[in-house]
């Protein structure tokens, strides 16, 4: 199945799907994928089926992203990327959809289940370390939490980790 990649403002690409709706079924409407904006259900399941290479693995990536999705007010996004032959990331970004914008509060990656929080050492101290792994980065880095889809309670344990994250940039100022 191609995804077709639409840019431009949002005013634009309104103006494009208005004009051409009639040419598309609901279905194919959903296989839309627009960069940067948020993602049908549809779109996601289709952008995780070409980039995954395992159906276990796409299973659990989609389940996250499920949850993650049932939480309300976030957006599940895709930017772009000159290094795919379509010309979006090989990675999903989870975003809280307010007003507040801290860039993605976590990254997923279909192609093999990882996951990348917007969480530091600190924010994760409290939780049993067997299911996250912290990233070797700089100082001051916000991106520190790794923590890899393997099995269903991991899922269940990174959505857990994404509330904190989403929390994170939804709190004060002096938390960013």
């Amino acid at each position: 199945m191609q995804v077709q990649v639409l840019t431009g403002t949002p005013a634009e690409i309104a103006e494009f799907l208005r004009l051409t709706e009639g040419d598309k079924t609901d279905s194919e409407a959903d296989d839309l994928v627009v960069s940067g904006n948020a993602m049908s259900p549809g779109a996601v399941a289709t952008f995780v089926e070409e980039r995954g290479r395992g159906a276990d693995t796409n299973a659990r990536v989609l389940d996250y992203l499920e949850r993650v999705r049932a939480l309300g007010s976030v957006e599940i996004v895709t930017g772009t990327s000159a290094r795919t032959k379509d010309g979006l990331t090989d990675y999903l970004m989870i975003r809280d959809d307010g007003i507040r914008r801290y860039g993605a509060v976590a990254y997923v990656k279909p192609a093999n289940g990882g996951l990348t929080l917007r969480l530091t050492k600190d924010d994760v101290a409290d939780v049993d370390p067997v299911r996250i792994k912290l990233r070797d980065v700089r100082p001051g880095h916000q991106y520190v939490v790794n923590c890899p889809l393997r099995d269903v309670e991991t899922v269940r344990f990174a959505v857990e980790l994404t509330i904190r994250a989403l929390d994170k940039v939804r709190g004060s100022d002096s938390e960013a």
